[in-house]
């Protein structure tokens, strides 16, 4: 980080039209690079609400925004960036995802976040914005998941309760965390 250019993200008119879909962004000189990030931020550039996972593939960043229970994807191709997912406005069946955190994307395209708190799930994003639970963690209500990560084959998925596992009583609940694998099925549910 000692050479290259810092840059910050400036949405056309205020991100929040984002809700309502994309909308064109560019990437303006930081103010002072080597000032604190508070000192970076211009008049006009986006601000986001607690920044959690990213992942980038095939020209799409999605990013989680867990101040406001939010994925965001920005389309590296077309220059614009839209709300995927918003707890706030999303209705039944969707309303499921709470406490956004790690994401991880399969190669067909799914985003797969996982909750820190919410119901302790990793909730399966489709391209056309269906939700669906993979999976749920019970028991473990102040951890988070994290690290999802899949094997060569891609038939195994691993992933971690970061607080999860042995109690120190002989039960489990929170403890040191715990590492957990998932046999994968062919195919994802589906709704």
């Amino acid at each position: 980080m000692n050479q290259g250019l810092l840059q910050v993200l400036k949405v056309e008119g205020d991100v929040a039209n984002a809700l309502n879909g994309p909308v064109r962004y560019s990437w303006v000189n930081a103010a002072n690079p080597n000032a604190p990030q508070t000192e970076n931020r211009l008049p006009d550039t986006a601000v986001f609400d607690g920044g959690e996972g990213v992942w980038y593939q095939n020209d799409r960043v999605f990013f989680a925004t867990k101040g406001d229970d939010r994925l965001w994807m920005l389309n590296t191709t077309a220059q614009t960036i839209e709300v995927v997912y918003d707890m706030a406005t999303a209705t039944a069946p969707n309303n499921i995802l709470s406490g956004v955190d790690n994401i991880t994307m399969t190669p067909f395209g799914e985003v797969l976040v996982a909750e820190d708190g919410g119901s302790m799930q990793v909730v399966v994003v489709y391209p056309d914005g269906k939700l669906v639970p993979l999976l749920q963690i019970v028991g473990q209500d102040q951890s988070e998941i994290a690290g999802i990560a899949f094997s060569p084959d891609g038939k195994r998925m691993y992933f971690t309760s970061d607080r999860g596992g042995p109690n120190g009583q002989g039960g489990y609940g929170l403890g040191l965390g715990m590492l957990y694998e998932l046999m994968i099925p062919d195919t994802l549910p589906n709704a």
